[in-house]
C-alpha cells in the first residue's frame, strides 16, 4: 500500500504538458545489503569462469553507489598500460542477473577497442538473485542512478576519459541504458558529458511515464538500438515509435529471438551457433536462440559506432 500511495503521488506530480516527475532517490537506491558475488549464480554458472579465468576483474563490492550508502559489485578491468586515454566500456546485466553473456561482451568490447571495461552488478549487491517482474523499484530508475555511480566512479577515481566512455546493457540493461541517457530533467543533469553514448541490444521499452516504467527518449547523447522481430521477452511491439526514432541508429533483425548474443558456453568457451534455449523465468519462459550471423552483424555496428563517436569531438 505505501509503494501504491507514493506512486500515486508521484503521477499526480506530473508537470502540465511534460513527462517529467519528480525523482524520488531514497526509494530508487533499495539498500546494498551483499559484499560479496555468489561463486554460483542464478543461473549455476562458474563465477570465475567467467571473470578470472579469462582475465577479467572479480566481482568485488567497490564501487559507491548513487546515495553514498554502500559499494556495488563491479569487475573493473583497466588496461595494462593505464585506463587514462582510452576507450571505457560498462557492461550493465538484464532482469536476470549478471551471466555469461554479460562477461562474453566485456571480453569482445576489451579486445576489440583495446579497452576499459567494468562489469556493474545491481542485483546481487542488493540481496536480488531475480527481478522478472521488472516494473517495481529495481527496474530503470533504480538502475539508471547505478549507471551514473559507475560513470563518477570511473571519472573520479580511475581518471578514465569521459568522451570515450559508452555503456551497453542488454534486455532490462538495454532498458537501463534507454532511461539513463533519457532527457529527464534529474538525470540528464548527471549523465550530459559523463558517457558519450549507449548501446541496448533487446531493449525492454514499455514506457509509460510512471516511476516504474517512466520516459524514455529523447536522448543526451547518442544510443545505438538493436531488437528482434521473434523477441517474445522485450516484444518490440511494447515500444513507442519515439523510443526508437529517436536513437541515433535502430537495427531490426526480423527472425532473431531474445538474447541472440548469448554465451551458450561461458565466456571462457565457443558459443553453439544456432542452439535455443528457454530462459529461467517464470512470467515469460521466452526462447533464446545463438545467432553468430546477427551476433557478427550486431558488434560490426557497434564497432562503427563506437569508432565514429571516438573521432569526433565531444560537445
Amino acid at each position: 500500500m505505501a509503494f501504491a500511495a507514493r506512486s500515486v503521488l508521484l503521477v499526480f506530480a506530473f508537470l502540465v504538458g511534460c513527462q517529467t516527475i519528480p525523482f524520488d532517490v531514497g526509494f530508487f537506491q533499495p539498500p546494498i545489503t551483499v559484499s560479496h558475488a555468489p561463486a554460483r549464480p542464478i543461473t549455476q554458472y562458474s563465477l570465475y569462469n567467467n571473470t578470472t579465468l579469462v582475465k577479467l576483474g572479480e566481482m568485488k563490492a567497490q564501487v559507491p553507489s548513487f546515495d553514498g550508502k554502500g559499494l556495488l559489485l563491479a569487475s573493473w578491468t583497466p588496461h595494462p598500460k593505464g585506463a587514462t586515454g582510452r576507450p571505457t566500456f560498462v557492461v550493465v546485466h538484464g532482469g536476470h542477473g549478471l551471466v555469461p553473456t554479460n562477461f562474453a561482451s566485456a571480453l569482445w568490447l576489451r579486445d576489440t577497442f583495446h579497452a576499459n571495461v567494468l562489469v556493474l552488478d545491481s542485483y546481487w549487491s542488493r540481496g536480488q538473485n531475480e527481478n522478472w517482474a521488472t516494473r517495481t523499484r529495481f527496474g530503470a530508475n533504480m538502475r539508471a542512478l547505478d549507471v551514473i555511480a559507475a560513470g563518477q566512479w570511473l571519472r573520479d577515481v580511475n581518471k578514465v576519459d569521459t568522451g570515450q566512455m559508452f555503456v551497453m546493457g542488454d534486455s532490462q540493461g538495454g532498458w537501463t541504458v534507454l532511461r539513463a541517457f533519457t532527457d529527464d530533467p534529474f538525470l540528464s543533469g548527471h549523465m550530459k558529458g559523463l558517457y558519450r553514448g549507449g548501446i541496448a541490444a533487446y531493449p525492454g521499452c514499455f514506457s509509460h511515464g510512471t516511476p516504474t516504467a517512466p520516459a524514455l527518449s529523447p536522448y543526451t547523447a547518442p544510443v545505438i538500438i538493436f531488437t528482434g522481430g521473434k523477441d517474445t521477452a522485450t516484444p518490440i511491439s511494447e515500444c513507442p515509435k519515439r523510443v526508437l526514432a529517436s536513437a541515433a541508429q535502430w537495427h531490426h533483425y526480423p527472425d532473431q529471438t531474445h538474447g541472440w548474443d548469448a554465451a551458450n558456453r561461458g565466456a571462457a568457451g565457443t558459443p553453439v551457433d544456432g542452439e535455443c534455449g528457454k530462459a529461467m523465468n517464470v512470467y515469460n519462459p521466452f526462447a533464446v536462440c545463438r545467432s553468430h550471423a546477427t551476433t557478427d552483424d550486431m558488434r560490426r555496428h557497434i564497432q562503427s559506432f563506437v569508432e565514429n563517436l571516438i573521432a569526433k569531438p565531444s560537445r
